[in-house]
């Protein structure tokens, strides 16, 4: 495809959801002279114009003019996204039920079919999409839980709420994060669904955690997971897959935290609840909830507790095939632990090429989040070596400095 100016402001405009004549006319020019900027007919060259542009779109001349700031900026939620993100959180009048006008009112079905997208959209790393979709989101799920109360309507809040705090802790906006858990927390508590409220505390954990509250953190997920206990000998996977998925929660936390007794302890719980109810499935669909996560979360845990070593022989012995199988998140995240551990063993070669691995399977993971961008960069200052053309391209993808 031909890659100009007018095609980014097309992928920019859409991205906003404007029409040309809305576009045209916050810029003072007609429809056919958009149109044809679009399609390359006519070029947008006098700066003037590409600032008053840009300033239309929430974007910088950068990312219209730039192939590579174009390209990094299509891959994550920018600061308007976040802002509306932000902003949609802030819709207290939907939350008390206070009329309220919206631009539609989806079907359940319908509503249910878009967030099952916003949430595969999360696990295959299209982080882009989300941020695109999630505002109308959030205030369509919770009128939705008002004109449709039950547990269906509960669990796409929840579900809606967690997709938004897990994104925005990807990008470092861990304050907003911790908002949109404790509005999923409050929102699964008012259902009293076991299972919307397991999911939404290991959100609200997640989000404790990246502020330095991880003790709070551990303890909410230890007593999350000993309300969930009872219940799951006569439960349905579902619920087995979350309770094990809190015990992993608990787990990292608890290795970020340094304590490794409780670390190993709830490891050892979810490697029994994996072996019972999903050693010949694989996983759990909706969480990905297996043997071979967990075995991904012991790795990720051995990292904190600073045994590097250690992590690496348990990376090496994970099966292959299965861990294909998983989500792109998952599998990057892991190469992303596989890289720190190879970096804190003061392996520049292993570390790389760890790096780049997570890269290819998911480049939104790796150019987005702030601890992969802190691992660019110190590989990109190591006195002992000259960056790789490959990590050079790497860091100016991500926006770090080479």
């Amino acid at each position: 495809m031909v890659d100009h100016a007018g095609v980014r402001v097309r992928y920019w405009r859409l991205r906003r959801g404007l029409t040309r004549q809305t576009l045209a006319g916050r810029v003072g020019r007609s429809v056919s002279w958009l149109e044809k900027i679009e399609a390359g007919d006519r070029d947008l060259a006098r700066l003037p114009m590409l600032e008053k542009v840009a300033a239309a779109l929430g974007v910088t001349v950068q990312a219209l003019t730039d192939p590579v700031e174009a390209e990094r900026a299509t891959r994550a939620p920018d600061a308007a996204e976040v802002a509306a993100i932000r902003g949609a959180l802030g819709r207290y009048e939907v939350i008390l039920g206070a009329p309220v006008e919206v631009e539609e009112h989806p079907r359940p079905a319908d509503l249910a079919r878009r967030v099952r997208f916003l949430d595969e959209a999360f696990l295959a790393s299209r982080f882009s999409s989300i941020g695109r979709d999630l505002p109308r989101l959030l205030i369509q799920t919770q009128r939705a839980v008002e004109e449709h109360p039950g547990q269906e309507s509960a669990r796409l809040l929840v579900k809606t709420y967690r997709v938004a705090s897990s994104t925005l802790l990807k990008l470092g906006a861990d304050e907003t994060a911790w908002m949109a858990a404790d509005r999923a927390v409050l929102a699964a508590q008012r259902s009293g669904d076991l299972y919307c409220l397991g999911r939404a505390t290991r959100s609200a954990a997640r989000a404790m955690t990246s502020l330095g509250r991880t003790d709070q953190a551990l303890d909410a997920l230890l007593a999350m997971a000993a309300r969930m206990e009872p219940e799951i000998g006569a439960s349905a996977p579902e619920i087995a897959a979350l309770y094990g998925m809190v015990l992993l929660a608990a787990e990292i936390a608890a290795a970020k935290f340094g304590d490794a007794h409780t670390a190993r302890s709830m490891h050892n719980e979810a490697s029994a609840v994996a072996a019972a109810w999903f050693a010949g499935a694989g996983h759990d669909p909706e969480t990905a909830f297996g043997t071979v996560n967990v075995a991904l979360h012991w790795v990720s845990s051995l990292v904190r507790l600073g045994r590097p070593g250690e992590a690496l022989a348990h990376a090496r012995a994970v099966d292959a095939a299965r861990l294909g199988a998983l989500p792109r998140e998952r599998r990057s995240t892991f190469m992303l632990d596989v890289a720190s551990a190879h970096h804190c063993l003061g392996d520049y070669d292993g570390a790389l090429s760890a790096l780049l691995a997570a890269d290819r399977i998911a480049p939104e993971e790796a150019r987005c989040r702030p601890g992969s961008k802190a691992l660019i960069a110190s590989l990109v200052a190591d006195p002992t070596r000259s960056p790789s053309p490959e990590l050079r391209a790497l860091a100016q993808h991500a926006g770090v400095p080479s």
